[in-house]
């Protein structure tokens, strides 16, 4: 990453890709500031994070959650930030706007990274790899197709895709830094 004027690095990735935990590896590792949009929704509502999602109803959920990318794309424009999204928020017609909005201006200095994942990796970081039963069948499909969905919704997004399959997170902010600092784009 730039030591002269640190552009923003913006995670991107389905539930359990590890857009939180990477970010705070690289945030840790080059010394800016990580926001995490996960956290900052569970403080709006006075909650946990992993509790967030069932505090309210959902679309009050996502509205409070795209409000809250929105703004945090506008700060992550002055640089120096690694901002873990996620990927629920980027449905939100407004969210995709900042983020093409920060790919266009700062095309040398703003980086969208999609952490993608193995179905089955997710599905265990998630819970739901428990064995196979007729009550947890609907559920897992469900599942699986949502990760298809947003996966492939983050590769539309992307300027560069880190696989955190099988990473540690810092290993994972290793390869989002390396991937930056030698201007890789797409499939890393």
């Amino acid at each position: 990453m730039s030591a002269t004027a640190p552009g923003s690095l913006i995670l991107i990735g389905p539930p359990g890709a590890g857009c939180s935990s990477v970010a705070r590896a690289i945030g840790s590792a080059q010394g800016l500031t990580v926001l995490d949009l996960g956290q900052l929704v569970a403080d709006e509502l006075g909650t946990r994070p992993e509790l967030a999602l069932v505090a309210v109803a959902e679309t009050e959920y996502r509205r409070i959650e795209a409000g809250t990318a929105e703004r945090l794309l506008e700060r992550a424009e002055t640089g120096g930030l690694v901002v873990a999204l996620g990927s629920g928020c980027l449905e939100a017609r407004g969210v995709r706007q900042g983020l093409e909005r920060l790919r266009l201006a700062g095309r040398s200095t703003h980086h969208v990274v999609a952490l993608t994942c193995a179905t089955r990796v997710l599905a265990t970081r998630n819970g739901l790899d428990a064995p196979r039963s007729v009550a947890l069948g609907t559920i897992h499909h469900q599942f699986v197709q949502m990760l298809h969905e947003r996966q492939a919704r983050c590769r539309e997004l992307a300027d560069t895709i880190i696989d955190t399959s099988a990473t540690t997170p810092e290993e994972a902010g290793e390869q989002v830094i390396r991937a930056v600092e030698a201007g890789f784009s797409q499939h890393s």
